[in-house]
């Protein structure tokens, strides 16, 4: 574990800053917030618990500074008192936070502003906005999304008509990129895709023209390529608007391709801060070294491993050794082949009093692939690709229209699509899952011990020995790293790293052949992620598991993958060992994924002109043999060497793929 004391560096103010290519074009001309040694405490009955330790750094007009810091770290704290929102248990006990919109103004000292006085309800909104980082649960679901962005529009210009509001409102959903915006005024959060909600988060940040923007984690639930057009936007309405933007996050790769400044905390300290260039180039605090170390990306060599902040320490259960060998010695046997698989939803919408239209889309179009007894198979694409309904088939949670999907073991094969009752039920824990959200899917009203106990319970699993399945949860909690006394807490006890063990140790309890890992770090911060990551790679080894991992992050899929599938709109596009995927991809799509990736390095930028100018993500500007010549042109997966498919027209030569890649 890196030694983050604040004695080795004294909290600095942020370095002059630096340009930035595609940043906003405001001249530097002064600072419009600058926080000097401010002290938050948070009241944990009658004991003052300061999260805040005199943080200073300043967010020069115009330009954009990056608060990075694992969770907890007191990111979000100190954005909440900038704009007042600080929750109830939470005050300021010392310094300030001076907040000046031009030069020539009087600063306004906001720490000492009461949350509701008029002057901080004008500020709030009208000068200073912020977009949170989960636009669904931010966004009302019972509104509209025209009356929730002219909302803020009212309630911060003085009798403004309901014409102009509407007009105004439509303007800026133009702004922000929707590709209808008469017709999304109308519209309801849900009936709009994430990345359409966050583009309407931010035109509700933005309708007032505010001087200084919060984004809090923007982008987290993004995948890639939304990502990529999120950050594209922001970078263009700031340089549009002219105003300043504080970003929130612990993606060092969004960082490097945003931020003019750069401030890293931990436990509520500035540990290091400077300009862009100064914190990628020449990062001096072990802290900061330790979290570039810990971000996977797409050109550390293959095998390496990442650097985790702290280290975890488990143990294998001696009830788990006797299955080791036996999967060990089946090594690379096929254990699950997927052929033609397909999934078809309908959706009615009313058309008339008495008729309904039927939209059917194909969310997966005729998959096929091999798991290999022992390897990591990873699934990748944007969302919405397909990857998780084809999960949901393999583990009966859906049921699939056509295709089939075969189970192998010993001398048995075993047909899932045919299985149902008690035979279904008697197959299931060979194959378990991990989930995305660590926070959602454990049960707030069941301790650490009952949930790893209920798996065991629902199979029978240690039947008749008394006291069997308590041992046995804490042989599980140390095979994840955590200590058995946890194992009467509830999961709201446990940071987001720790809930996401007690997950994997879930779905270890019955010892499956076979594990399913659906975004299972993508809630995580980047030195929890690589403990978690590491904490897979080891646990495969050592138990001999299976994995199939599905992810967006193509640096993550990197590093733990053996194989991938690559997956556009229910279609495998691109299968291949990792080296050959990353190292010669051959598809337009798995090349603009990999063109979308923010790097953790200033040598690798997006390139944010292309990214809005090729639209190869989406489908477009394909040529044959990756697209069809017309409706009637046949598309299959072709062979281009031993672990090498690629999806083009029927007849096409790989030969000629490769001759042309090169």
């Amino acid at each position: 574990m890196v030694d983050t004391t604040a004695s080795e560096v004294e909290p600095p103010m942020a370095a002059q800053p630096n340009a930035r290519s595609g940043a906003s074009k405001c001249a530097y001309t002064h600072d419009i917030i600058r926080v000097d040694d401010l002290n938050i405490a948070i009241d944990l009955k009658g004991t003052d618990l300061n999260v805040i330790r005199g943080a200073s750094f300043r967010i020069p007009a115009g330009k954009t500074v990056a608060l990075v810091g694992e969770s907890g770290s007191g990111k979000s704290i100190i954005s909440q008192a900038i704009l007042g929102i600080l929750p109830s248990v939470a005050r300021i006990t010392g310094g300030r936070i001076d907040y000046r919109e031009h030069a020539k103004d009087e600063a306004i000292d906001l720490a000492s502003l009461e949350d509701n006085s008029a002057q901080r309800l004008a500020l709030r909104g009208g000068k200073m906005s912020i977009i949170f980082q989960e636009p669904m649960t931010s966004l009302s679901p019972l509104h509209t999304i025209g009356n929730q962005i002219g909302e803020a529009l009212e309630l911060h210009r003085d009798e403004i008509a309901p014409d102009e509001v509407k007009k105004t409102v439509i303007d800026m959903l133009d702004l922000v990129g929707f590709p209808k915006p008469d017709a999304a005024y109308s519209m309801y959060p849900m009936e709009l895709s994430g990345g359409l909600r966050q583009r309407a988060m931010i035109a509700m940040a933005l309708i007032c023209h505010p001087a200084l923007l919060i984004a809090d984690e923007p982008t987290t639930a993004l995948d890639v390529s939304m990502q990529a057009k999120i950050l594209s936007l922001l970078i263009e309405l700031q340089d549009k608007l002219g105003m300043a933007v504080l970003l929130i996050t612990h993606d060092l790769g969004v960082v490097a391709n945003m931020a003019d400044e750069v401030v890293v905390l931990y436990h509520g300290q500035v540990m290091e801060a400077g300009s862009r260039e100064a914190i990628f180039r020449d990062p001096h605090h072990p802290y900061l070294k330790a979290l570039l170390a810990a971000v996977p990306d797409l050109d550390m060599d293959y095998g390496a491993k990442l650097h985790s902040l702290r280290d975890i320490d488990h143990e294998i259960p001696v009830s788990m050794r006797g299955d080791i060998e036996d999967r060990k010695s089946h090594a690379d046997e096929v254990i699950l082949r997927v052929r033609h698989l397909c999934k078809s939803f309908i959706a009615k919408k009313q058309k008339g009093w008495l008729s309904k239209e039927q939209t059917v889309t194909r969310a997966v179009d005729d998959v096929s692939f091999d798991v290999r007894r022992g390897e990591c198979f990873g699934l990748v694409g944007e969302s919405g690709c397909g990857k998780t309904t084809t999960l949901k088939l393999l583990v009966r949670a859906l049921s699939a229209d056509s295709g089939s999907v075969e189970w192998f073991e010993e001398d048995r094969k075993i047909d899932l699509l045919a299985l149902h009752g008690d035979d279904l039920k008697r197959f299931r824990p060979k194959m378990q899952m991990v989930f995305q959200d660590p926070f959602s899917s454990l049960s707030p009203r069941q301790t650490v011990l009952n949930i790893l106990k209920e798996p065991m319970e629902v199979h029978g699993l240690l039947q008749g020995e008394k006291g069997g399945r308590s041992r046995y949860a804490a042989e599980l909690m140390r095979l994840v790293g955590l200590q058995p006394s946890y194992l009467g807490r509830y999961p709201h006890s446990f940071s987001g790293g720790q809930r996401q063990r007690v997950g994997i140790a879930r779905a270890l309890a019955l010892r499956p052949d076979l594990v399913f890992l659906d975004e299972p770090v993508s809630a995580l911060d980047v030195s929890v992620q690589a403990q978690v990551l590491n904490l897979l790679k080891q646990l495969q080894d050592e138990l001999g598991l299976t994995y199939v991992f599905i992810s967006h992050n193509l640096a993550v899929v990197r590093y733990i993958a053996d194989r991938i599938g690559v997956m556009f709109r229910g279609q495998l596009v691109e299968l291949a060992t990792r080296e050959e995927l990353f190292d010669n991809p051959l598809h337009p799509y798995t090349k603009a994924l990999l063109d979308v990736v923010p790097h953790a390095s200033l040598d690798h930028p997006l390139d944010f002109d292309r990214i809005n100018r090729d639209m190869a993500s989406e489908g477009r500007n394909w040529s044959p043999p990756f697209a069809p010549l017309s409706d009637e042109s046949d598309m299959q997966m072709i062979r281009i060497n031993d672990d090498h498919f690629v999806r083009v027209i029927v007849g096409t030569d790989p030969a000629t793929l490769v001759q042309e890649s090169k």
